[in-house]
């Protein structure tokens, strides 16, 4: 997969990372860990080393603020399977966030169709990269159980530097259905500062809208989803009929029939709706911008 990023230069893989047992790295793989333990790391070592066991592998990067492979507030999967030798293909879903807070289900959703997707072109494994939401009291233990449950995966990784996953843990061991692998993280991970996350955030947005042309939608041209988070700046997501995104959008302008938008793209031919997220950027430069009021056109907006 010559687009992927590369590994770190610096990266000491530990012993146990080459211990994994090869029979528990098909099919479904989820990557658990913290944010900053090296799961995207992680991701792209297996990816190589199932190349060169002769798979084609998927690589579904389930990080809404921290992608590797997408813009932030998307779900994104890279695969060789089903397209020319040597090219990738990628799928995007788009939840218009860049935390799983308040957007579980949309995650869920998201996972489930671009892994099965995968599984459709016939890639094999598929290395699920979840996000680093884990604390149970902001709802990430729920989020990891129930993503195990609805993805059913194969093995699970699990990368731990302390006990922070134990809340997990303990039910997994004792799973029949589950095959688990606890790991260490590598030397060369380091911790990004809250600054850092944002900065580079900034950067890809910025990148995403360099260039980008205006487009104009009216209310019942394309239906519209999330209306209640309508204001300038709102990240909005363009959709195909396969429930994937073509593209990303801001909102510029709330109009009385409709919609002005910046994007990159230049066409709506093959947008089938459209969804609004709660993530607000400035497009010119990618910061992100507090929200401020709600604002939605028209007594029909409401879903």
């Amino acid at each position: 997969m010559d687009a992927l990023p590369p590994l770190p230069v610096d990266l000491n893989v530990p012993d146990e990372w080459q211990g994994l047992d090869p029979m528990a790295l098909g099919g479904t793989v989820l990557l658990v860990g913290a944010t900053d333990t090296g799961k995207s790391t992680l991701a792209r070592w297996l990816i190589e080393k199932a190349r060169r066991r002769g798979q084609t592998p998927a690589w579904l990067d389930g990080d809404l603020g921290q992608s590797s492979l997408g813009i932030p507030g998307t779900l994104n999967l890279v695969t060789e399977a089903g397209g020319a030798a040597g090219k990738v293909a990628r799928a995007s879903f788009f939840v218009g966030s860049n935390s799983p807070r308040g957007h579980m289900l949309q995650i869920l959703t998201g996972l489930c169709r671009l892994r099965d997707l995968a599984r459709s072109k016939g890639a094999d494994p598929v290395f699920i990269d979840t996000s680093g939401l884990i604390a149970q009291e902001s709802g990430g233990g729920a989020l990891k159980e129930w993503e195990v449950e609805h993805l059913m995966p194969t093995s699970i990784i699990a990368l731990q530097r302390g006990q922070e996953l134990e809340h997990l843990l303990g039910s997994w061991r004792c799973d029949p259905r589950l095959r688990l692998q606890i790991l260490p993280v590598a030397a060369g991970v380091r911790r990004r500062s809250p600054q850092e996350r944002a900065g580079r955030r900034r950067i890809l947005m910025g990148r995403f809208f360099e260039g980008a042309g205006t487009l104009r939608i009216y209310k019942r041209q394309i239906p519209v989803y999330g209306l209640k988070n309508a204001e300038p700046g709102c990240l909005a997501g363009l959709i195909d009929r396969e429930g994937l995104l073509l593209g990303a959008a801001v909102v510029r302008e709330i109009l009385c029939d409709g919609l002005e938008l910046v994007s990159p793209c230049r066409s709506l031919e093959q947008v089938a709706v459209i969804r609004l997220g709660t993530l607000r950027i400035d497009p010119l430069t990618g910061t992100e911008l507090h929200r401020t009021v709600n604002s939605v056109f028209g007594s029909e907006a409401e879903e």
